[in-house]
């Protein structure tokens, strides 16, 4: 069973956006699970939490975050990212991908090993 993190763009201007990121997550996540492996979806899990988060903005939420992010990085085998447009220019899926290449650990793209998962 592969441990395998999922990364995503988040963070976008229009809520609709971000809504739709969300469920693609989840889509990718459950294809991830139903092939018989683990998966953390970073974004399936902190998206409701984050409409709970009153007053704070985008920079704010995500540095609440971090911590999070940071032990389930640890936990997990591999990296895969979700590449959505706007994949390259996030923050967190550069510091996601530091973390793992710093670890020793796998980075790949969804569209690179979607195949495997089918």
């Amino acid at each position: 069973m592969r441990k395998i993190f999922l990364a995503c763009p988040y963070s976008h201007t229009d809520a609709k956006v971000i809504h739709e990121r969300f469920i693609k997550c989840n889509e990718v996540a459950a294809t991830i699970i139903e092939s018989g492996h683990c998966v953390f979806s970073q974004v399936s899990m902190s998206h409701p939490i984050n409409l709970a988060f009153e007053g704070k903005d985008s920079a704010a939420i995500g540095k609440l975050w971090g911590p999070v992010d940071a032990v389930f990085m640890q936990a997990m085998e591999e990296l895969i990212i979700l590449d959505l447009p706007g994949w390259d220019l996030s923050s967190g899926i550069k510091r996601e991908i530091e973390c793992f290449k710093n670890l020793g650990r796998n980075v790949s793209l969804w569209s690179e090993v979607a195949e495997q998962f089918n």
